[in-house]
């Protein structure tokens, strides 16, 4: 239709461009009936191509406006997964973050419990060995007599007096709870 109205405006302008000029003057001398029929004709394809032009803008509105609504939506879902995926490394930096201090409390409780278990230990090793240097020294003052009382009378020496030779001597605490099976913790 938009050839058919470009063809009119065409005749339109052939018709006025080849009129017979009126003398001293801009003016021309047109066919009426002509020129009134060519303007017919141009006024019934008018409405059509009117027409067709407001389908052609309401079918680009509702094209835009459709385009509009996806780019909506797709920001939307887009802005969604950016927040789901801030979330998720939000949850992931606490769990990151939540599992190294419990690795490192428990770093620290084993330190502690290994200082601990270290001075028990050394503790119980110390009561030992003053139990064991008690005993020696028992061990060494029931020899002396029985070579003391081997010198004036061998083999004279009765199981008494070896059995007082190595009564204990007064012992640390310790050393007690020790005999008696005892043990401290700390």
């Amino acid at each position: 239709m938009a050839v058919e109205v470009h063809e009119k405006l065409g005749e339109l302008a052939a018709l006025v461009s080849g009129a017979r000029g009126v003398p001293l003057s801009s003016s021309v001398v047109v066919d009426r009936e002509q020129l009134l029929s060519l303007v017919s004709e141009v006024r019934r394809l008018l409405p059509a191509e009117v027409q067709q032009a407001g389908d052609v803008l309401a079918q680009r509105d509702e094209v835009l406006a459709a385009a509009q609504a996806e780019a909506d939506e797709v920001l939307a879902r887009a802005r969604e997964r950016a927040e789901e995926l801030v979330d998720a490394q939000a949850v992931t930096r606490a769990a990151r973050e939540r599992a190294e201090s419990i690795v490192l409390a428990a770093r620290d409780e084993a330190k502690r419990l290994r200082v601990d278990a270290d001075a028990w230990v050394d503790r119980k090793l110390s009561d030992f060995e003053e139990e064991l240097d008690r005993l020696q020294q028992q061990a060494h003052r029931g020899r002396d007599r029985l070579k003391v009382r081997g010198g004036e009378d061998e083999g004279a020496a009765t199981v008494t007096e070896v059995a007082e030779a190595a009564e204990p001597a007064p012992v640390a605490a310790g050393a007690h709870k020790a005999e008696r099976g005892e043990t401290s913790r700390s």
